[in-house]
């Protein structure tokens, strides 16, 4: 099988931010990709406090991230054997929720990829 992996630690920021109707949509993500020795698969972690993404969020976060995980940007391979960080945030008390930082930390993660010299690998 193939997989997706990259080798060197980025910083990445994405703004999700969108008007729809009278209303919005509005979150900001800051992750860091760092590679990991083969074998360890795709770890998470929240590094921000609930002033900076609410915890209730964070979920959002992780789940943008492993969908953007299932498909690599080289060859569309699953990603494996990185950490990703939640370094930074920003949200609104209105336009966030979890939805908004699902997408955000999903394109935040392909851009990450793209900047991590991502390479592939048979197992």
């Amino acid at each position: 099988m193939h997989y997706e992996i990259i080798t060197r630690t980025v910083e990445t920021r994405f703004v999700h931010k969108k008007i729809v109707g009278s209303g919005g949509e509005f979150a900001i993500v800051t992750l860091r990709l760092e590679p990991l020795p083969a074998g360890s698969g795709l770890q998470f972690v929240s590094a921000v406090t609930d002033e900076v993404v609410p915890a209730k969020w964070v979920d959002g976060v992780r789940e943008g991230v492993q969908e953007a995980s299932e498909r690599g940007v080289l060859m569309g391979h699953p990603v494996t054997d990185l950490r990703v960080t939640l370094v930074d945030g920003r949200y609104h008390d209105v336009d966030s929720n979890q939805q908004t930082f699902k997408l955000a930390a999903r394109e935040a993660f392909r851009d990450g990829m793209r900047k991590a010299g991502p390479t592939v690998q048979e197992r």
